[in-house]
């Protein structure tokens, strides 16, 4: 009666395994023959993102206001959700690129895999006519228009050993100030090597004080370009009008 008792056990448990789909060693083999791919308990592999590894390539920044700068998250490459605290001052679209919108100070944050990441932003104001006042006694955005230079182009600057009043910009940018002190006031400029193809830089007064980079800071038609030397200090300011266009002939004496 025993062994009768297990032989219809098992029996009862071979056809509930056969109801419920279970593989036998022959249905393998059938699957293995038919080229498909045995059904296995495991899922996709996931690679566990070490939190470490997920960087800002900006963590603080000026900037002026209208600009646009791109903010990038590193070490991961699942979906990061791009936040400012203060729309008002900042703005930051859905794939990091932070826009300032007007004077003030907020926080763009980068939240991806449960980690936060903060760039702390100062935005500047604007470039606007004033920036072309103060700097030569007379307004230049007026004098280029009184003068008719809106379609063709003036300059007007200063450099170091030579003039003895240091006249400064709107944003009170001296000769002798800082590369930290000019972007401070404009924002963070894109500083480019002095070469021959700029004729200002074959200027005798700019030669003799050796400068080294420049950048421009753009107001419509009109540039305030700052130069540097190697001590990364000012040495002299130009401003123009429709400065791509100067040629060696408009600084004749200069040159």
């Amino acid at each position: 009666m025993y062994k009768s008792g297990n032989r219809k056990v098992l029996s009862l448990i071979l056809c509930a395994a056969l109801t419920l789909g279970v593989y036998t060693p022959a249905m393998t083999k059938k699957v293995k023959a038919e080229g498909q791919a045995p059904v296995t308990a495991t899922g996709p592999a996931v690679t566990p993102v070490n939190p470490a590894d997920i960087k800002l390539n900006k963590t603080k920044g000026i900037f002026m206001a209208g600009k646009k700068v791109q903010l990038v998250i590193s070490g991961t490459t699942n979906p990061v959700t791009w936040t400012s605290q203060n729309p008002e001052i900042a703005t930051v679209s859905e794939t990091g690129v932070v826009k300032g919108v007007k004077k003030g100070k907020t926080v763009i944050q980068a939240s991806v895999d449960g980690v936060v990441r903060q760039c702390s932003v100062t935005i500047v104001a604007k470039m606007s006519k004033k920036d072309f006042g103060k700097f030569n006694g007379e307004n230049f955005v007026s004098f280029c228009r009184r003068k008719g230079y809106t379609g063709g182009y003036a300059w007007t600057g200063q450099w170091k050993k030579k003039y003895k009043k240091k006249k400064s910009t709107y944003r009170k940018i001296k000769i002798d100030a800082s590369k930290s002190k000019v972007e401070k006031a404009y924002g963070q400029l894109t500083w480019k090597k002095c070469t021959s193809k700029d004729p200002f830089t074959k200027m005798k007064g700019l030669k003799k004080n050796k400068v080294k980079t420049y950048a421009n800071v753009n107001w419509g038609r009109y540039t305030i370009r700052f130069y540097l030397n190697k001590k990364k200090k000012v040495v002299a300011i130009i401003l123009a009008c429709n400065i791509k266009k100067i040629k060696k002939k408009a600084l004749r004496g200069y040159i």
